[in-house]
């Protein structure tokens, strides 16, 4: 829970050790709100980790992670506040580049094998987000 209103932003880290990775993650802002929901499903969580940067404007927000795999498959997270690394000014600077993609629509970015990681950034201009990235 991030009851400090100078909390604009928090980093969510998700990792296992080579195990699936199963979890909803959620943003709740204010007691009577209807949660925003992630869901987060990676092969294997060591290979290949998940980090967001998620939005917590206007007072206390709560971000709940919730581990809806086998007990077999634990999960190592971490909540943060983003702060002074630069991660979400950053991606404030790449989203100015933004391509807008309609509902419904279907849009690939190819990339060399070469490539270790790929930064994904979803917004939209305050209507609900229903994206699936694979």
């Amino acid at each position: 829970s991030f009851a400090n209103p100078a909390i604009d932003s928090v980093r969510v880290l998700l990792k296992t050790e080579g195990r699936p990775l199963d979890c909803d993650i959620e943003l709740w802002q204010g007691p009577d709100n209807t949660p925003h929901k992630m869901r987060v499903y990676l092969e294997d969580g060591a290979l290949r980790t998940f980090s967001a940067v998620i939005g917590t404007p206007r007072g206390p927000n709560t971000i709940a992670v919730r581990n809806i795999g086998q007990l077999e498959f634990p999960l190592d997270a971490v909540v943060r506040p983003d702060r002074g690394d630069g991660l979400a000014q950053s991606i404030a600077a790449v989203s100015t580049i933004s391509e807008t993609i309609q509902g419904g629509a279907l849009r690939t970015y190819p990339f060399s094998a070469a490539v270790d990681s790929v930064a994904v950034i979803l917004k939209t201009d305050g209507r609900p987000l229903n994206a699936r990235i694979e």
